[in-house]
């Protein structure tokens, strides 16, 4: 089987046949690298608005949103999008009333915010990213930094363009 010359049958060597091995696993992983569906999500083919619903904060947080400003993910640190637009409101709470019955009341102090955030995407028939591999959907809790403020919201719509 290996000769006196360390030559698997004669023909090829030990450590040629090491190299032509890692050479398959390189080209191989290159080729799943770049062909993978992961791979296509870096390209931008949409523009995608979202809304983010920020509830039952303080009105002085809205002093710290103001447009173009850059919003990222607070666990991954990824870069999500820029603010386009701010709108807030009144916070409301359920309150059960003595019949039995539940009616909405503003909470004194409180407001909820909606942040409008712009970002290059890609849409697939499964998802719609936002800057490269950041998967977003109507009714997902998301943790988000900007440069003044940490906060939680909900996505509360998602807009292709």
């Amino acid at each position: 089987m290996m000769d006196k010359n360390g030559r698997i049958f004669s023909k090829i060597s030990i450590v040629d046949l090491i190299v032509i091995i890692l050479l398959l696993v390189v080209a191989a992983g290159a080729t799943w690298r770049f062909t993978s569906p992961n791979a296509a999500l870096s390209q931008a083919d949409a523009v995608i608005e979202y809304t983010i619903r920020i509830e039952g904060v303080r009105d002085f947080t809205l002093e710290h949103y103001h447009e173009g400003l850059r919003v990222y993910d607070r666990q991954a640190g990824q870069f999500i999008g820029r603010i386009s637009g701010i709108r807030s409101g009144a916070h409301y709470e359920p309150h059960p009333l003595l019949d039995g019955t539940v009616a909405w009341k503003a909470v004194p102090g409180r407001i909820t915010i909606y942040i409008d955030i712009v970002a290059d995407g890609r849409v697939t028939p499964t998802a719609v990213y936002v800057e490269g591999t950041y998967e977003i959907a109507a009714g997902s809790l998301r943790y988000i930094n900007t440069k003044f403020v940490q906060t939680s919201g909900t996505i509360y719509s998602v807009d292709i363009r």
